[in-house]
């Protein structure tokens, strides 16, 4: 049976690893503390999205397509989960609860998974990536299968045939056993190179990838863009839009300046819990983003916050007709991932030892993996 990593495509964790990492870029700059941001429910806020994605090239379809998917999931789910114009918020605050939610979601359109952050980015994208090369299929099916149930189910998210440039941008990459990041930079770059993936280079829109390393034995390892949202730079602003997770909502936030923009991403998504791994960078195109930075917050994260690990069933927040066999954790535990697909905020999961099928998905899929409830 095939190990599948379910990939991290939403909200926020704080803790990680005390990692140190040589190309971090230093500034004195305060960490963020608050972001302004819009779930674009009002007319105002998608109107500056749209003139500032047409300002940047992007054509008429892909922002047609990308405003269809934002009312579909705005229409699903209640008004009140969201922003009215642009709000400020602490960066984990959550006008929502996930489970409910996922619930709306649920019940008005099945077993649909919906848009999450990488089919977004890409639809919004595409026309600025190149690519003449192939990704490992059998890799981008083991940690992609979630996306591809969507693109099966709705194949024009992508504006178009956008599987080739989808795969060589996410299929994963093998890489070596460091804490490195130069390594792991280096890595995915000449990995990029090979599947002949390249980036139309434009001062107005970018491509900002949260880059994660997984690691599942000494010889085993990948890195993962464990999320990814498209950045529009302006004279006075950068703007940030993202898709939560797949049954979480659309984001356009505003920022002064890129610092700001990896800070809300770090906090975010910098979580290794201690584990033998790199910390969490990002890319902007092909390089390391500009004020991309590790917070002294995460590098001591684990001497704040106690951790105590507790697997749960499945059935506590799926259909009763589910069935479950949970068996107990090893006491090798994976790189834990944040799961936003399924709305579980503030609870983890972990590749191991545990048998289960996944309601989502039904009998079609016995996987390997458990839940892992986070309590601080």
């Amino acid at each position: 049976m095939k190990r599948r990593t379910f990939l991290v495509c939403t909200a926020a964790l704080f803790c990680s690893a005390f990692l140190a990492v040589g190309c971090t870029q230093k500034t004195s700059q305060p960490v963020l503390q608050q972001i302004e941001y819009s779930n674009l429910a009002d007319s105002d806020t998608q109107d500056l999205l749209s003139k500032l994605l047409q300002d940047a090239g992007v054509s008429d379809l892909r922002i047609q397509t990308f405003f269809d998917h934002v009312q579909k999931f705005n229409n699903a789910v209640d008004p009140a989960w969201l922003t009215t114009g642009f709000e400020n918020a602490k960066p984990s605050d959550l006008k929502y609860d996930p489970y409910s939610m996922q619930d709306a979601w649920t019940e008005k359109y099945d077993t649909f998974p919906g848009w999450n952050c990488r089919i977004t980015a890409c639809g919004l994208f595409g026309d600025f990536i190149t690519v003449t090369g192939k990704a490992d299929l059998d890799s981008a099916e083991d940690t992609l299968f979630m996306d591809y149930e969507t693109l099966d189910s709705d194949p024009e998210s992508l504006c178009g045939d956008e599987r080739q440039k989808f795969d060589a941008l996410f299929a994963p990459v093998k890489t070596t056993n460091t804490t490195d990041i130069p390594t792991h930079l280096k890595t995915i770059q000449q990995e990029w190179k090979k599947r002949g993936l390249s980036f139309v280079e434009d001062d107005k829109i970018r491509l900002v990838s949260v880059v994660l390393h997984d690691q599942f034995s000494e010889t085993d390892n990948s890195l993962m863009i464990g999320h990814v949202g498209v950045m529009l730079p302006t004279s006075d602003a950068v703007y940030f839009v993202e898709k939560v997770a797949f049954q979480e909502p659309y984001r356009l936030l505003k920022f002064k300046n890129r610092t700001e923009l990896s800070d809300y991403l770090m906090l975010k998504y910098d979580n290794s819990w201690g584990q033998d791994t790199a910390h969490t960078f990002i890319m902007e195109n092909s390089d390391l983003m500009d004020g991309w930075r590790i917070l002294d917050e995460q590098k001591d994260a684990s001497l704040k916050h106690r951790i105590r690990w507790e697997p749960f069933s499945l059935t506590d927040h799926s259909p009763s007709d589910t069935k479950k066999t949970l068996q107990p954790l090893t006491q090798r535990r994976q790189r834990p991932f944040y799961i936003g697909m399924f709305g579980s905020q503030g609870e983890l999961w972990a590749d191991d030892k545990v048998c289960g099928e996944h309601w989502l998905f039904g009998a079609r899929i016995s996987r390997k993996s458990a839940y892992l409830k986070y309590r601080s």
